[in-house]
């Protein structure tokens, strides 16, 4: 049994993270800020309420076997929070992201590729420096913990519980029926991971001992084929392939308005990043069908209207676009 700190994450990652460690008879402590879960809503975990830009002297004190750090995101944080717990830690695991890299347009990325470098150490907003900040903090836990740093860079993570809808969108949409307006890519090939299979071998990772650096960007999927398995009444619903070209002169925004959707060949190579190497420790990827129901079920439960989605197109946009797009293909 191992005592284990996880920073951050009462949401989506930090959820399912602090459910495995549970599940799997060890002792949790989460150190967060009490707002997106308020105190006391993880039975079984002891909680410290804190801000780590500022709070870290509440960490001081305790032991733990390992830290998890789920939200880091600016190195000069990121360091304190190393340095606090160098003595009272034996291990600190990283979730980095798969953006670090300087070429996201290469094919078949390994851990061994360059990433980007930080221009301004000192910037506040995350935005485009994203994969850069993330760069500059791993190298931050690896400068105080050494040997002792395990980094994980996912790609996309998805499944229930996923508050960005990037992935969500879809089972959704899929259960809402209608003409479900895609993008026809000329390169179909989406890649995800769904959060329970990351978090089950993080788990057995830190289990294991394990250090160094691994990606875990998930399986390679077909999209239209995905979008297939989304649809829960094929009689009721079609969907209808539109041009990348055509949504790129609507102003459609690839990514976060057409989710998976990726039109610039800058970043297309991080769907073929080769994670080789965790698959060689452990990690294994369960069906997408079970993704997709389980995903469904929990965004139907949370009834939103359209204007809550963070993600997606609107159904209002939805239905003018094609509108469009008919007219276009006459």
């Amino acid at each position: 049994m191992m005592n284990v700190l996880i920073i951050g994450g009462t949401r989506f990652l930090g959820r399912h993270l602090a459910e495995s460690f549970l599940n799997n008879k060890h002792d949790v402590t989460l150190f967060h800020r009490g707002k997106t879960e308020a105190p006391g809503g993880f039975p079984g975990v002891k909680e410290i309420i804190g801000d780590r830009t500022k709070d870290t002297h509440l960490l001081e004190g305790e032991n733990w076997d390992i830290v998890v750090d789920t939200c880091g995101y600016f190195p000069k944080q990121v360091r304190k929070t190393a340095e606090t717990l160098n003595k009272n830690v034996s291990s600190y695991i990283f979730v980095s992201s798969v953006s670090v890299y300087e070429d996201q347009s290469a094919r078949n990325i390994t851990e061994e590729a360059k990433t980007a470098v930080l221009k301004d150490p000192d910037v506040t907003e995350i935005g485009e420096n994203y994969g850069a900040l993330k760069a500059a903090c791993e190298k931050e836990v690896e400068a105080v913990f050494g040997e002792k740093t395990l980094i994980i860079r996912p790609g996309l993570i998805v499944g229930p519980h996923d508050y960005t809808d990037r992935f969500t969108y879809w089972p959704d949409r899929g259960s809402r029926g209608g003409d479900i307006l895609i993008p026809d890519m000329m390169d179909p090939t989406i890649r995800f991971i769904d959060v329970r299979d990351l978090v089950n071998w993080i788990v057995r990772m830190a289990e294991n001992g394990e250090s160094g650096v691994y990606q875990a960007i998930g399986g390679v999927y077909n999209f239209n084929e995905f979008i297939r398995k989304c649809i829960t009444d094929k009689n009721q619903s079609k969907t209808v392939p539109v041009s990348e070209s055509f949504l790129t002169d609507e102003n459609v925004g690839e990514w976060v308005e057409i989710p998976l959707w990726i039109a610039s060949e800058e970043y297309k190579g991080l769907d073929y990043a080769d994670d080789a190497k965790a698959i060689n420790k452990g990690l294994t990827f369960r069906s997408v069908e079970e993704t997709i129901c389980d995903t469904a079920e929990w965004s139907l439960s949370r009834k939103l209207t359209p204007d809550q989605w963070k993600a997606g197109l609107h159904p209002d946009k939805e239905k003018t676009l094609l509108q469009k797009w008919k007219e276009k293909v006459k």
